[in-house]
């Protein structure tokens, strides 16, 4: 005879099995369905992209004057008159855009902020206005911003760790670099710590009296001395030229240049008023002279003011065949 509570024992022994077994399986699904949340490409997950802009926001060293001896070279010593002292708008540069823009050797051109320049360089000026909006590039080919005298081949390279020569391949990559303010022998009103008043541009390439300097505008040549020729246009506006082949020009004091005409070869022609020749680097040093006032309140005073954004839009422009 079976003994009913040993019955009853076993059925309750059996329920108990059935329920752990029951809870196990939960457990397990919940397990597998919690990590299959939190995997890679798993339904929780968030995807993100930072499209990284190849063109960013844009510098050199050099400087002149309309009717005034002055210059810069590679040592960061300045021949100075009594030159104009540039001042310029202050509003932040912005990115030209996501758009990959690649020049003739397929390179990405990108350029920094306006007023951004090397560390221990100066204290470099803010100024987006682009002043001339149909303005050319001045050189024929493709160009690099940046610095004469804080980068490789510069006096004070060694500041930000670059020695080494001119033609150092770096100093011909992107992105372009702001120089106005750069430091100087002398101040400018503008930039107190940087007297640097225009922006360097270097040739495609590391070869004296090969690479032309154009005409950014149509222009009458106003000024034509030591190392340097100045354009005006029929508004006003001035530009100066340094650092040109002077005695291979393609104009002379007094000619009208169109737009994009030649004006001669980028070369490292630098002299004192005495004659002497100053070691500088191949590069363009290029100026503007435009009405400029720090407010709408404000008297505009007819003055350099830095060509950074205006030169990034010719650029851009260019590389978009517009």
């Amino acid at each position: 005879m079976i003994d009913k509570r040993t019955g009853q024992r076993g059925n309750a022994g059996l329920l108990v099995l059935f329920l752990f077994v029951i809870a196990a399986l939960a457990a397990a699904l919940y397990v597998y369905f919690q990590q299959g949340d939190n995997a890679p490409g798993g339904s929780s997950q968030t995807e993100t992209a930072d499209d990284a802009s190849s063109v960013t926001a844009a510098s050199d060293a050099d400087e002149s004057a309309t009717g005034d001896d002055t210059g810069e070279d590679e040592t960061g010593e300045d021949e100075t008159g009594d030159d104009d002292i540039g001042e310029d708008a202050a509003a932040p540069a912005s990115d030209e855009g996501s758009d990959v823009l690649q020049d003739e050797t397929g390179s990405t051109f990108s350029f920094l902020p306006v007023g951004d320049l090397l560390p221990e360089s100066g204290p470099g000026f803010v100024d987006a206005t682009i002043y001339r909006p149909d303005i050319v590039f001045p050189t024929e080919d493709r160009a690099y911003l940046n610095s004469q005298v804080y980068r490789y081949g510069g006096y004070y390279g060694s500041v930000n760790g670059m020695e080494g020569g001119q033609c150092n391949a770096e100093n011909y990559q992107y992105p372009w670099q702001d120089t106005f303010c750069e430091k100087r022998s002398r101040d400018q009103e503008l930039c107190p710590g940087g007297g640097h008043e225009g922006l360097d541009i270097r040739p495609a390439s590391c070869t004296k009296d090969v690479h032309w300097a154009v005409a950014v505008e149509d222009a009458r040549v106003v000024d034509v001395r030591r190392h340097w020729v100045t354009l005006q246009t029929a508004d006003g506006t001035l530009y100066n030229y340094l650092h040109l082949n002077m005695a291979e020009l393609e104009v002379s004091e007094g000619d009208t240049v169109a737009k994009g005409a030649r004006l001669g070869r980028i070369s490292n022609d630098f002299y004192k008023s005495d004659g002497t020749s100053v070691a500088t680097t191949i590069h363009l040093h290029f100026e503007m002279y435009e009405n400029y006032a720090a407010s709408a309140d404000d008297e505009p005073l007819f003055t350099k003011v830095n060509p950074y954004t205006t030169l990034v839009s010719a650029y851009d422009r260019r590389l978009r065949d517009e």
